[in-house]
């Protein structure tokens, strides 16, 4: 499968488009295309039984007018999702490791459990729900749940070694944090190594 980037044609857009059943699009000049409804890449042997899990998104999206699902698939990087999605964007069970590339907006849910993310770096602007069990993030998540202070514990540097097995957090950096928006420090967080 190849990315947006190496295709030749509207036509080839148009193809893929037919292939993993998206209607109601629009190709923009940049080859992006907006979709006036959910988009459904998610892996089922129901769904798209004569195709493999994806390991790319197949073409490269800008706006969506409904849900953007990826789940169930075998994605290592979200380059290509939407920008903004007005409903819920779901990537669970994916080999992900970072928020690179994924949309700026989700005015819907964001569902990424059962991934490898290790840490908050590249976390929309704006989310209204979040899901991340099942990932290292979820324990420090757990402690303040709150998406409107991501951008603050990214100031606050806590993240070490993000491409390692285990990765590190600085734990005075997270508690200095966690008194900053009236949460109790804690002593250790489980998954971490904890410096």
């Amino acid at each position: 499968m190849k990315y947006l980037k190496l295709f030749e044609s509207f036509e080839d857009i148009d193809e893929i488009c037919k292939q993993y059943d998206i209607k109601n699009y629009t190709i923009n000049s940049d080859e992006t295309i907006d979709v006036n409804r959910e988009v459904d890449l998610g892996y089922s042997d129901f769904h798209f039984p004569k195709f493999y899990k994806l390991t790319k998104l197949p073409l490269k999206f800008n706006k969506i007018n409904g849900d953007f699902d990826c789940d169930d698939n075998k994605l290592t990087s979200l380059e290509g999702s939407p920008v903004e999605v007005n409903g819920n964007f779901l990537c669970h069970n994916n080999k992900l490791t970072f928020f690179q590339f994924a949309p700026k907006i989700i005015r819907g849910d964001f569902i990424c459990t059962d991934n490898n993310i290790k840490t908050f770096e590249y976390f929309p602007s704006f989310v209204k729900y979040f899901n991340c069990i099942g990932n290292p993030i979820w324990k420090i998540w757990n402690l303040f749940k709150d998406t409107s202070k991501i951008e603050l514990l990214n100031d606050f540097d806590i993240f070490r070694d993000e491409d390692t097995d285990q990765p590190a957090i600085v734990m005075d950096r997270l508690n200095d944090f966690l008194l900053t928006i009236g949460k109790n420090p804690v002593e250790k967080v489980y998954v971490y190594k904890n410096i």
